[in-house]
């Protein structure tokens, strides 16, 4: 965690020879993995359903859940009956597949159904969520209760056990591919030269990173004729935890902020805000998918009432686990982001589209 400048924990001192080691073991079972599945030793079944598959060569936030959930709904408009499936990082279900379709039971818990899966649901209250360890039991049940035209796969470029009819992968263009190492001495899943499988790529934060830079660093691993689209992650609205009061993201222009967030990358957080002209004058950053126990909220109340600010933000990604602090109802207020598409990517997506 990080509050007013400063660091809690301290970073854990792993020796590099050890990270290097644990790395080139890591890359030889990922490596040996894809063997088994181009020589077929592993197939990639076809569910029966078009299959888009959203993901990324990186750990951490490159935008994946807010892009899911822009396809969605652009399929729901193109006439398409689309259903998400995700393996629900860090729910503590004991159940093997669950399903959520929010305008049907909207009293979900996120520390049960996972806070990404819960977000889509709320997103997109008509469409069914399911959520599994094992996606192609998710995608079984999917087509067995909602008889789905369309299946969008969360985080899964990966998962090569279902066949898709369009790969997309994901790049955050403020962080590209980092020191390009697998894990864990870098970010990579696996190697660059994994890109060569998408059906297309798109740079996720186009307006907060070197875009033309990452572009560049892709294009000797990707087919030629594989397209590449920016997408820009703007803020579209801002509104307090309660719900009941709603301002315009211009409304932060020379205002002091705090931000809080358990994000993977909390650093584009604050420099979406700072595009708005606000002045983050102090943050509170927690782990990826951080839980929000009372420990926590505790000190995020002492923080933020030890700090003087005009507006205490955080993300939909925390908002979603923070929605019954009574505590934060009226003081926390929520950044509701948006993809902005590349103009060229409807043509591209509305063939694909027809196509099926």
């Amino acid at each position: 965690m990080q509050g007013s400048g400063q660091s809690f924990p301290e970073a854990s001192n792993v020796p590099q020879a050890l990270l290097r080691l644990l790395s080139v073991i890591y890359g030889f079972l990922v490596r040996f993995r894809l063997v088994l599945y181009q020589k077929e030793w592993f197939r990639s079944r076809h569910p029966g359903v078009p299959v888009i598959s959203v993901g990324n060569l990186t750990v951490g936030g490159t935008g994946k859940t807010p892009l899911v959930s822009f396809l969605t709904q652009s399929a729901k408009d193109a006439g398409f009956k689309p259903a998400i499936i995700s393996r629900g990082y860090r729910n503590r279900s004991q159940s093997k597949i669950q399903r959520v379709r929010f305008c049907e039971n909207s009293v979900v818990d996120a520390a049960v159904f996972g806070d990404e899966p819960t977000m889509l649901a709320k997103d997109n209250p008509e469409i069914p969520v399911y959520v599994s360890a094992s996606r192609v039991d998710g995608a079984k049940m999917a087509k067995e209760w909602d008889d789905p035209g369309l299946l969008i796969l969360d985080d899964a470029y990966q998962h090569l056990a279902i066949a898709r009819d369009l790969n997309l992968l994901l790049v955050d263009a403020e962080r590209g591919f980092g020191n390009k190492q697998l894990l864990p001495l870098g970010p990579l899943r696996e190697d660059l030269e994994s890109a060569g499988r998408a059906d297309a790529v798109i740079v996720t934060k186009a307006n907060l990173g070197p875009t033309d830079e990452v572009i560049q660093s892709l294009r000797e691993y990707i087919r030629s004729d594989c397209p590449v689209f920016r997408f820009e992650y703007r803020m579209v609205k801002i509104f307090r935890l309660d719900g009941l009061e709603e301002i315009d993201p211009s409304t932060l222009k020379a205002k002091r902020l705090l931000l809080s967030s358990g994000i993977a990358n909390p650093q584009s957080f604050s420099k979406m805000l700072k595009l708005e002209k606000g002045d983050p004058v102090s943050e509170m950053h927690f782990e990826d998918h951080h839980q929000y126990p009372e420990s926590s909220v505790r000190k995020m109340v002492e923080w933020g009432n030890s700090i003087p600010h005009d507006f205490w933000l955080t993300t939909e990604k925390d908002a979603i686990k923070l929605a019954s602090v009574q505590e934060l109802q009226q003081k926390l207020w929520v950044v509701k982001m948006e993809m902005q598409p590349d103009p060229e990517w409807p043509a591209f997506f509305n063939e694909f589209l027809e196509g099926l």
